[in-house]
């Protein structure tokens, strides 16, 4: 999964890796814990389905020892035996199939997630090329699963022993008992060992489980230039988006020179933030917004409206609501139309006023 050394690799994966890693099938997988939930399943099934299964087992014993059957001396007669019994057999066990087949599913999509790779699906010469098997019995990993699955076997080995230990007197006992009472020790004996022993196996298939995820983590971990590398192509170099910076500024430039030149009012805060607005009571409902900015973008709306001789009208609360509330295009909003006709009507008196001094 991973070709650098693991003292380098020291960042988190990423979610664009761990994507990478599910496309090809590289998911965390926990036999033992799949086991230990089968395994569990399969006697809890046998003590909630295990009175059918018992009683039919009885019943074949007892017609057997009762000669209901019939001897079966040749291969002939204990075939027929076979075809007229598998079905009842069948019918039987398959409740108890379906359990522990839907139990081995359900533990590994908890381990994974539901994933499917074509990849991991497809051959691959590394899996039966003796120098790459020997390589992977080898590492550290393998070394540390053989000795966990040798811990494991200890471990499930001495539960077993502690039990039929306690259980030899009982066992010795059934050399005497009829051919149903054997069946039913045999069962309950079976089944209150399944129960610890699957009961031993799931706190170890937790605790692979978690060491997997470990595992799956660790083997996915990044170096610092791969994250870099990462981001750069998922975001873009600095230096595309700089370039690409540079070029909206020019053309909101440009827009600035081309529309701030049409506007009938500047209201300003009073540096901070400008708004160039337009309004011909002839030919508009309400007035428009041409550009708006906010400090250097300002200075520039206000360096433009002057140059061309537009009002440049001191409005602090006016021309924040429209920079916050308008885009270049809008008209303004109804309820600032009041305050922006103030500044029209103030704007229109002083010209017819400048327009009087001018005749004497």
């Amino acid at each position: 999964m991973a070709d650098k050394p693991a003292a380098e690799r020291t960042e988190q994966p990423t979610p664009r890796k761990l994507g990478k890693a599910r496309e090809k099938g590289q998911v965390p997988q926990s036999q033992d814990l799949g086991s230990a939930v089968t395994l569990l399943v399969l006697f809890l099934s046998v003590a909630l389905l295990g009175p059918g299964l018992l009683g039919w087992a009885k019943g074949q014993v007892e017609a057997s020892v009762s000669g209901q059957i019939g001897p079966m001396a040749d291969a002939d007669t204990f075939a027929a035996y076979l075809n007229a019994n598998i079905v009842d057999a069948v019918v039987v066990m398959l409740p108890i199939l379906a359990a522990i087949s839907v139990a081995g599913i359900a533990a590994s999509i908890a381990i994974g997630g539901v994933t499917f790779s074509a990849e991991a699906v497809g051959f691959k010469w590394d899996a039966i090329n003796p120098v790459s098997v020997i390589q992977r019995l080898g590492n550290v990993r393998s070394l540390v699963r053989l000795i966990s699955s040798i811990a494991k076997l200890l471990i499930v080995g001495l539960i077993v022993w502690l039990y039929l230990r306690d259980k030899l007197e009982t066992m010795a006992a059934l050399r005497w008992a009829w051919s149903s009472q054997l069946i039913g020790a045999i069962a309950s004996m079976t089944f209150g060992l399944g129960i610890r022993v699957g009961i031993a196996i799931i706190i170890l298939g937790l605790a692979d489980a978690l060491y997997q995820k470990w595992q799956y983590i660790q083997e996915l971990k990044m170096t610092r230039q791969e994250v870099k590398q990462e981001r750069k192509d998922s975001e873009g170099s600095p230096e595309i988006k700089g370039r690409i910076r540079r070029i909206q500024i020019q053309m909101s430039m440009k827009r600035l020179i081309r529309e701030v030149p049409k506007a009938s009012v500047i209201l300003v805060n009073p540096t901070h933030v400008a708004v160039a607005l337009r309004y011909e009571a002839k030919t508009m409902d309400a007035p428009v917004l041409l550009a708006k900015g906010a400090d250097h973008v300002a200075q520039k709306i206000i360096a433009i409206g002057r140059s061309y001789g537009i009002p440049i009208v001191r409005r602090p609360e006016v021309a924040r609501a429209i920079y916050a509330s308008v885009q270049p295009g809008q008209r303004i909003p109804e309820s600032l139309y009041m305050a922006v006709a103030e500044v029209l009507a103030m704007i229109y008196r002083l010209r017819q006023s400048r327009k009087a001094k001018a005749r004497r």
